[in-house]
């Protein structure tokens, strides 16, 4: 089961030195202020697609993780079209 699954802000998104994608959130009902999570290798460019379309329309996404600390691997994430 996962530890946190809910919605979030993105303010920055970015590849690391081993060409992972790094998201920065934050969870729009304050769990946690911004932190950086990474994508999982074998969905890394999809995680960057989804993350740049938020980012250019202004809207939220949905990340499932097992963890809500620093550089966790995102399991699940959604293009929210609301919020």
């Amino acid at each position: 089961m996962a530890a946190y699954d809910g919605s979030c802000l993105i303010r920055r998104v970015g590849i690391n030195e081993a060409g992972i994608t790094m998201l920065d959130l934050q969870d729009t009902k304050n769990a946690f202020t911004w932190r950086w999570f990474l994508a999982k290798k074998e969905s890394n460019r999809e995680t960057l697609a989804i993350a740049l379309a938020a980012m250019t329309s202004n809207k939220n996404i949905e990340i499932i993780v097992n963890d809500t600390k620093e550089y966790t691997e995102i399991q699940r994430i959604f293009f929210l079209a609301q919020g």
